[in-house]
């Protein structure tokens, strides 16, 4: 099982590409480079960070692409089959396998639920964020646009993303205050590619076909 350290950083945190001299550059990498269910063709990288403050956790994406593409504009909606990255997170793992998936596609828009692994097969429900509570989200990406056709003279694009924990503790119904020491577990995502040969995630995840909610293969991440 995988680590990585969520760090905790002062001062304005850019939702831009900017590294160098902000707080993402106190922030360790991660790397969405496991491809579980390659046959062939290219496996394109994504790196990206995480952090936090009082306020939110923050998410930095690098991602590879030579096809980029999104038809979902509105929210909620199936962005994991435009060009996009994922972040499934469980912040109470000692109580229960509950955990929240935020999916946004490389125009900036997302889906965000809180939910159990299999929650449709058992008849289970799930909670869908409402407009209100993602107008408090803010995601920033370098694809102009609400919609992209792939005509693109670049090789990729980056996304970055603040979610205040407020909105997860009004969505959750949990208290969702991070400190040092706190632990979550989780994985991040590349989808919206190719074939599930381009399929990537951070944690392995060791089943036949992708599964993306798979909490049984969700890395450790820890707060700083």
């Amino acid at each position: 099982m995988k680590q990585y350290t969520i760090t905790r950083v002062r001062g304005d945190v850019p939702l831009g590409d900017a590294v160098d001299g902000t707080p993402w550059e106190a922030t360790p990498e991660f790397r969405i480079d496991e491809f579980s269910w390659h046959e062939s063709g290219p496996k394109p990288l994504t790196i990206g960070r995480a952090c936090y403050d009082d306020e939110a956790i923050y998410l930095q994406f690098f991602v590879e692409d030579d096809d980029i593409t999104a038809s979902v504009t509105e929210l909620n909606g199936p962005t994991f089959e435009d060009s996009s990255v994922e972040f499934f997170a469980d912040p109470t793992p000692a109580e229960d396998s509950l955990y929240v998936n935020f999916e946004p596609n490389c125009c900036g828009q997302f889906k965000l639920a809180w939910q159990e692994a299999g929650w449709q097969e058992r008849g289970l429900d799930r909670d869908l964020i409402s407009p209100e509570l993602a107008d408090r989200i803010s995601v920033r990406t370098s694809v102009p646009g609400s919609t992209a056709d792939g005509d693109f003279d670049v090789d990729g694009w980056w996304l970055a993303a603040a979610i205040p924990f407020d909105v997860l503790s009004e969505l959750t119904g949990r208290e969702i205050a991070p400190t040092a020491g706190t632990e979550w577990r989780g994985n991040f995502y590349r989808s919206g590619v190719a074939s599930d040969s381009q399929k990537a995630t951070w944690n392995p995840i060791e089943k036949p076909e992708p599964v993306f909610h798979s909490p049984e293969y969700f890395g450790r991440l820890r707060f700083a």
